[in-house]
């Protein structure tokens, strides 16, 4: 009986570690939104952002995404009046949603970094 209730304890505690690692990933990568930084920045590749954003959002001919790291939305979907495009029906919401999170991870220790964004994992 103590033995069952021994391994049980011990499953218990691994599931709970478990569940508080994951918990904390998904804090740090996506500052509590339900993103993802990794496939954000797959999409950030794949819809062209770094031709005006720069290689890893450091800016170019726009505004650094490093420095100054937008979390709205809206920004992507409709764009901006000094010369963003819009997004609309080009990015899915779950693809605007990542990218956020990808914006987000910027400059934090969850920042992912590949050059190529059919890469089913970043190459750290």
């Amino acid at each position: 009986m103590r033995t069952k209730i021994g391994i049980l304890g011990a499953i218990a505690s691994i599931v709970a570690a478990a569940a508080m690692i994951v918990g904390l990933s998904v804090v740090v990568a996506g500052k509590g939104s339900d993103g993802n930084a990794i496939n954000g920045r797959k999409v950030f590749l794949k819809a062209n952002c770094y031709t005006c954003h720069g290689g890893r959002g450091g800016g170019g001919m726009c505004p650094s995404l490093r420095e100054d790291k937008p979390d709205d939305e809206d920004v992507i979907r409709e764009g901006t009046s000094s010369g963003m495009p819009a997004f609309r029906g080009i990015l899915t919401d779950r693809e605007i949603t990542d990218v956020i999170a990808y914006i987000q991870s910027l400059r934090t220790s969850s920042e992912p970094t590949f050059t190529h964004w059919w890469e089913d994992v970043p190459s750290q």
